[in-house]
């Protein structure tokens, strides 16, 4: 694993509460599962609450919403640990589909380095609703998903 990677997810560890819902999600996640796929980043995912406090316990401002007109989150904010990946923290993500907003529901756990992750067949479905050239790609490298 790559050191930046292995810093961020250290980070993650102390942060994140276990008995809460959060997951991992995008290239980190797929990495971490075994995909063949460049991490050059970390999403951490959860109810709006979960990472409200992530925020507070790292004391950093809300980052101001990006201008997308496919994804919304709130609260939204970035961290780079040092020497680290810089981890995108997305608290009740929202992902405009089929002519409306609805709230991602991620409904698998699998534990890999001590996150949560959805399982395989999950985050080959998000990548099919995020519906992005990325994410396209990344669902070429799995086969049968």
């Amino acid at each position: 694993m790559p050191p930046d990677l292995r810093r961020s997810l250290d980070l993650i560890r102390r942060l994140m509460p276990p008995e809460q819902p959060w997951w991992l999600i995008g290239s980190a996640a797929l990495y971490l599962s075994g995909e063949p796929v460049t991490v050059r980043d970390v999403d951490v995912y959860g109810p709006s609450e979960v990472i409200e406090a992530a925020r507070i316990a790292l004391g950093v401002a809300v980052s101001p919403p990006r201008a997308d007109a496919r994804f919304r989150s709130s609260p939204y904010f970035q961290y780079r640990p040092d020497d680290g990946l810089e981890i995108d923290f997305m608290g009740g993500l929202q992902v405009f589909s089929t002519g409306e907003w609805h709230e991602l529901q991620i409904e698998s756990d699998a534990w890999i380095e001590g996150v949560r992750v959805p399982t395989l067949s999950e985050q080959a479905a998000l990548l099919r609703l995020f519906g992005r050239s990325k994410d396209r790609a990344r669902l070429a490298l799995m086969p049968g998903l």
